[in-house]
């Protein structure tokens, strides 16, 4: 029987001690904002968006005066190709993980495919511990 069970257990602890097993986690797995929500999902240029997210599921502890930085970007600049980018608006974060900010469109932006970006949560750590990675924090969107 304990043999059986030391060839059960070699070969996964042969492959993460050989760096095989990347997203081998110990433990619980983080602790992860809501996902985020962005209205309306086809708005017009010059006009503006609502980025928001709901209370997380768990403690993200967060303290108070803890802030996101919002970003609209087209896709081409996520993809590598120089694009534009909006300025980066500071969201004001609850305790609990929530938030809402209105997030102007300028005028000249490009028609299609946009992402909002938002930095300053957890999701800007996934996988700094070798644990793998992480979509990030970010939404879809078409301007129209």
């Amino acid at each position: 029987m304990a043999a059986a069970l030391a060839v059960a257990l070699a070969a996964p602890l042969a492959l993460v001690l050989a760096g095989c097993g990347s997203a081998v986690r110990f433990g619980p797995p983080p602790c992860l904002p809501a996902p985020l929500q962005v209205t309306p999902s086809a708005p017009a240029r010059g006009g503006a968006i609502i980025v928001s997210s709901p209370p997380a599921s768990c403690d993200l502890g967060y303290s108070d005066g803890h802030s996101y930085s919002v970003t609209l970007a087209a896709v081409a600049a996520i993809e590598g190709t120089p694009g534009p980018r909006t300025e980066p608006v500071e969201a004001e974060v609850a305790a609990d993980g929530s938030f809402s900010i209105p997030v102007a469109i300028p005028a000249d932006f490009p028609r299609g495919d946009a992402v909002v970006i938002v930095t300053g949560s957890p999701y800007d750590e996934c996988g700094t511990d070798g644990t793998g990675s992480c979509a990030g924090y970010a939404a879809t969107l078409s301007l129209r």
